[in-house]
């Protein structure tokens, strides 16, 4: 028992030294961070979270969120009612010169999160989403969402079409979800994006 303690701790080093963290916390820092991902791996719900948490720290009034997903039915409602039930406000941008605009408008507060359209990594309309980013302020940074319930091939190929909007890391989410957490650690390994955040359960602000 002693033995498989010790080597399964030496295993866990060896796996977490080839696990890049974010040195950096926007949470305390406050910046224009924008989420990135597939459909459906909580980018909407993740963007509550970290929205509450600064809002706990910081104050409501430091927060904006802002939504750029003109595709999906519902979508800026989804993100209002959370902007509701934190107490925050939320903007629709549908291009880059919208989101320039609100930008401007938003300026006093500490953290804005942008909130853009889920799309599957092989749908053509990708690069639209990564020109109204790139375009809308050269102050935004990129965060990519990964689920840990996606697998290993998506998740590969995922991180490389992404990295054409440049992710400076990445938020894990649905980790209470994963029956493993190999899929995503591997591929993260494997491309050496940054981890920021990990994210688990759909209550928002306590999971």
């Amino acid at each position: 028992q002693g033995d498989f303690s010790l080597m399964w701790r030496s295993t866990m080093g060896r796996l977490a030294h080839q696990l890049p963290v974010c040195e950096t916390d926007f949470l305390d820092e406050g910046g224009i961070i924008a989420l990135l991902g597939s459909t459906g791996v909580g980018k909407t719900t993740t963007i509550a979270k970290l929205a509450a948490r600064f809002a706990l720290r910081h104050g409501k009034q430091n927060v904006a969120l802002i939504t750029t997903d003109s595709y999906r039915i519902g979508a800026h409602e989804q993100l209002r009612i959370y902007g509701r039930i934190l107490d925050v406000p939320v903007f629709v941008a549908n291009d880059s010169d919208e989101l320039n605009s609100v930008l401007k408008n938003v300026q006093d507060k500490r953290l804005v999160l942008i909130d853009t359209a889920g799309m599957s990594q092989r749908d053509i309309r990708l690069s639209e989403q990564f020109s109204v980013i790139q375009h809308g302020s050269p102050l935004i940074r990129s965060f990519l969402v990964l689920s840990s319930t996606t697998q290993m091939t998506a998740l590969d190929e995922t991180i490389k079409v992404f990295e054409a909007a440049e992710p400076e890391a990445c938020i894990i989410t649905k980790v209470d979800e994963a029956t493993s957490l190999g899929p995503v650690l591997s591929v993260i390994a494997k491309h050496q994006l940054p981890i920021a955040y990990v994210a688990d359960g759909q209550r928002v602000p306590e999971d």
